[in-house]
């Protein structure tokens, strides 16, 4: 699966803003219900997956549990183009080798021998608004985060917009919109590589 999708750093005040306002010219806005989002990712201790360019997730939402492989992909016009590769989970060991055989056979290959762990924890209480217009539908999630670790707990803002159906302009378009009437700048990173600079745990070059 491709995703396409928009990072923006805003602070706490500009997202309860966008939130209270809630209007975006010329497309119909609704707003869905807040969601806390759990995502837990693993490396090998010295990053072997994020060196190769992919972050691997498992993402809590109740009862739910989704393990996700994103690749850093590529960014275009400040468009993140990713492919990704879901598996919903039960009660499986995911991160034994002969499920990351099956499953998620890159990790395999990087990892070999060496044990995955949890490198960081992220917190998001998402508050998601839907977009349409005409034959387009964006979400535009605005994220409260906690990246953790051990003890230790950053608090970080960004408003992630994401095309679920439509085309690429219509992503661009939104963006120019909260852009102007907000003065947000784009997202350096992916909220993994957000989270562990946090920690100085990779360089910020």
């Amino acid at each position: 699966m491709v995703e396409y999708e928009v990072k923006l750093t805003a602070s706490r005040k500009v997202l309860e803003r966008i939130e209270s306002e809630a209007e975006i010219v010329s497309w119909n806005v609704v707003r869905l219900s807040p969601i806390k989002l759990l995502s837990h990712y693993y490396d090998t201790e010295n990053f072997k997956l994020l060196f190769n360019n992919f972050a691997f997730r498992l993402r809590e939402e109740g009862s739910k549990k989704v393990l996700t492989l994103k690749s850093n992909g590529i960014v275009k016009g400040g468009i993140y183009v990713r492919q990704e590769h879901e598996v919903e989970l039960d009660h499986e060991n995911f991160l034994s080798k002969s499920f990351l055989r099956k499953h998620f056979p890159s990790i395999y290959e990087i990892v070999k021998n060496e044990e995955l762990i949890e490198v960081l924890t992220i917190v998001n209480f998402r508050h998601p608004l839907l977009l349409t217009k005409n034959h387009s539908e964006l979400e535009l999630d605005l994220d409260y985060l906690h990246f953790v670790k051990g003890k230790k707990k950053v608090e970080y803002y960004e408003v992630e917009i994401e095309l679920k159906k439509g085309r690429a302009e219509d992503l661009i378009e939104c963006m120019s919109l909260l852009q102007e009437k907000y003065n947000l700048k784009f997202s350096g990173a992916s909220k993994y590589e957000l989270g562990l600079r946090c920690f100085n745990e990779i360089p910020c070059s």
